[in-house]
């Protein structure tokens, strides 16, 4: 607390609102291996935005408060799942926030004059793109990376099909693109998210950051169900 007010130039009071804040943020986070009692009320009533507010007048809040921001994050995607010993890491999406996430591009089918050779004309088509949230099994709340996917359906006279580009990025640095090519019984939503189910070999590629996963290869199994897409990736030993 007298660090934090001889440097952010705050108040004996601010200086130990931020730092019970920022205990907070790190309990929140499981962060704390005990939990630190507090020796009496604070003296005051503030809020945490009221208080982040005063502070940020001061720069504290700016000096401080992302600190604990980036240590809860960078601690929660140390723990995330990896791959020792060929153990997998399990990722998921929830279907319902995909679902919201998703948003129709309009796509007209290819007309006969415009298909070479004519065989390849479309008589319906489909173009979707989205993107949600991923989690862990037995943490549905706290999201570790995103996952993003387009979908390119078309009908011709024979059958359906679609084209679906996935791209899942993770916070402990796994980044991985496939393109699942696939038949579809029709062009209904369900039907098409469904068609992300398929089993394939990826590679770890680069980000922003160190990546532990960068250049290692994986099995990746994709299965669905009416809730959940789940993604299981097994590493394979170069």
């Amino acid at each position: 607390m007298e660090l934090l007010r001889q440097n952010c130039s705050v108040s004996r009071v601010q200086a130990e609102q931020l730092t019970w804040l920022a205990l907070d943020e790190l309990g929140k986070a499981n962060l704390l291996e005990t939990q630190v009692a507090r020796p009496r009320p604070l003296s005051s009533n503030l809020t945490r935005r009221q208080m982040l507010t005063t502070f940020a007048t001061a720069g504290a809040a700016l000096a401080v408060v992302p600190m604990v921001a980036l240590v809860t994050t960078q601690a929660r995607a140390e723990a995330l799942p990896a791959t020792p010993n060929g153990e997998p890491m399990t990722y998921f999406l929830k279907v319902t926030e995909f679902i919201e996430g998703l948003i129709e591009i309009p796509a007209t089918p290819i007309p006969p004059h415009f298909s070479n050779p004519p065989r390849n004309r479309t008589t319906d088509a489909k173009y979707l793109a989205g993107i949600a949230n991923i989690y862990v099994p037995g943490d549905d709340q706290h999201s570790v990376g995103r996952c993003s996917a387009a979908f390119l359906c078309f009908k011709n006279e024979q059958r359906f099909y679609t084209d679906i580009s996935n791209y899942i990025s993770v916070d402990n640095g796994l980044i991985v693109s496939w393109l699942t090519p696939t038949t579809l019984i029709n062009l209904e939503l369900d039907n098409i998210i469904n068609g992300m189910v398929t089993e394939c070999i990826v590679v770890a590629a680069t980000k922003i950051g160190p990546n532990p996963f960068y250049g290692e290869t994986f099995n990746l199994c994709v299965s669905s169900d009416s809730q959940q897409i789940q993604f299981v990736f097994t590493n394979i030993p170069g």
